[in-house]
């Protein structure tokens, strides 16, 4: 216990000075003001990802280790009701009525009552949720019955900077409903086949809402593709609130890649991180492929915003060959969170080759999309041609007996854990090891040849690829 406690003084001492030299003069912001702190937007310098992933995981390694076993596995257990309130919060907006009636929090807060009125609920339920969130530093209790916003408080405002507002309804009803509900009938359907399936059509999402399509499709077909349009927003909101922007690709040696060439951003959208990448390679080509209506979408928002990055747009279906014109042509191909969207495990005896018989969105082509995604790049590559997948990284938390922390950084890593069971909950996909992308990459022709950690205090990396010169097709 001492070298927890040691690992946390020292933790909060580097993230202060970090601050410090990031910030000059500055100091940790109260986490009881109604404000978006400075310290959120700082770069993930090396100290300060190390400081927090070490914080995060002794802190909890420590509370794991004093609290009676009974009482840490009811915390686990009750764990779904903190989405539950945070839902509550957010649909009433309650973040919004309470700063458009003390903003600064000078009043010393909002009555509760006068929350519930506007919001159409019972005072004493209400209090109930709030102080539930409270308790975990989201809303402040000024005086009895009296509640303000705070730091933590912000998120749940539809118009605030930080806000995560569309994030957390899309992660509650598309994908945490069907995990409280499906995802342990699911895994443990043994009889039914699903509990040893890794095919898209016997997700627990699937055997929720029983939609008929795959989830994308689902998210478009809903009343005014409201579901679609959430999708979208929530996408650049969790970008935002995990730092991902610019300065997240720092990590790479994008310098390496010479003055010019052409980058294809393979599922790109509507370009968001191919004008982010665009700023590290600014002299060369970027082609971001995807869908026709994205493809739309990303010319006008080019338009829209008048940019000067040298980006094209290109109509592509990456299960399919690369058009005529790029194949011996490009430098580097860029996928950024696509394959985690696709279960990658491979039937005894079968190769990707079999998916040029089969129609891609059939059931059983789905088994092996990521292997036929990368396929259909390596057979357009030249040899000098590179590789780079932005994705999770996600090492198992081994015992370490040389560490008071477990070997991965214990609850360093529950988002990344928390993305993972949010993959096999809609996508019957995962979130992958590196030794996992070493054996994809071998399937598809790559050779892993790098891994470089990003600019994130999350477990994201770079896994780099160059053509395997010995594989055939």
């Amino acid at each position: 216990m001492p070298k927890l406690a040691e690992l946390i003084l020292q933790a909060v001492k580097d993230i202060e000075a970090d601050t410090a030299t990031q910030i000059p003069g500055a100091q940790t912001t109260d986490i009881n003001l109604p404000t978006v702190a400075a310290e959120d937007d700082l770069e993930a310098t090396p100290l300060r990802r190390a400081a927090l992933r070490t914080l995060k995981g002794a802190t909890h390694q420590l509370l794991a280790t004093l609290m009676p076993a009974g009482l840490h596995v009811q915390e686990l257990h009750y764990s779904h009701l903190q989405t539950t309130a945070l839902d509550v919060a957010a649909r009433a907006r309650i973040a919004d009525l309470i700063y458009s009636i003390d903003p600064d929090s000078t009043k010393g807060g909002v009555h509760v009552a006068i929350l519930a009125e506007k919001a159409g609920m019972d005072s004493r339920k209400l209090t109930h949720v709030l102080r539930f969130l409270a308790i975990r530093n989201v809303f402040v209790e000024e005086k009895p019955d009296h509640f303000s916003n705070n730091r933590h408080s912000f998120p749940l405002r539809t118009d605030s900077a930080n806000t995560l507002w569309n994030a957390l309804g899309h992660l509650k009803e598309e994908i945490g409903l069907p995990a409280f509900v499906e995802l342990p009938e699911v895994l443990l359907d043994k009889e039914g086949g699903r509990a040893l399936s890794w095919d898209h059509t016997h997700s627990a999402f699937q055997k929720y809402y029983q939609p008929g399509c795959d989830y994308f499709e689902f998210l478009a077909r809903s009343k005014d593709g409201y579901r679609a349009k959430r999708f979208g927003k929530t996408m650049i909101e969790l970008s935002r609130a995990s730092g991902i922007g610019e300065a997240h690709y720092k990590g790479y040696d994008w310098e390496k890649l010479g003055p010019n060439g052409i980058l294809i951003d393979v599922g790109g959208g509507i370009g968001g991180h191919a004008y982010h990448i665009a700023t590290y390679l600014p002299s060369w080509k970027i082609v971001v492929q995807d869908r026709p209506e994205v493809v739309k979408d990303g010319k006008e928002h080019y338009k829209k915003i008048a940019s000067k990055a040298n980006l094209e747009f290109e109509e592509v279906d990456f299960f399919k060959e690369q058009p005529p014109h790029r194949a011996q042509e490009v430098d580097v191909y860029f996928l950024r969170q696509i394959l985690h969207d696709w279960p990658g495990r491979l039937p005894a005896g079968e190769t990707a080759a079999w998916l040029k018989e089969t129609d891609h969105q059939s059931t059983s082509t789905s088994a092996k999309a990521c292997v036929e995604i990368l396929t259909q790049l390596r057979k357009a590559a030249k040899p000098t041609s590179r590789l780079l997948i932005a994705e999770i990284g996600l090492e198992p938390p081994l015992l370490d007996r040389q560490s008071p922390i477990l070997a991965n950084g214990g609850m360093a890593t529950f988002l990344s854990h928390n993305f993972s069971l949010s993959m096999m909950t809609v996508f019957n996909s995962e979130e992958r090891s590196t030794q996992q992308f070493t054996e994809i990459f071998g399937k598809a022709g790559w050779k892993l040849e790098s891994v470089s950690t990003l600019t994130t205090v999350l477990d994201r990396f770079i896994f780099e690829g160059v053509p395997d010169p010995s594989w055939k097709q």
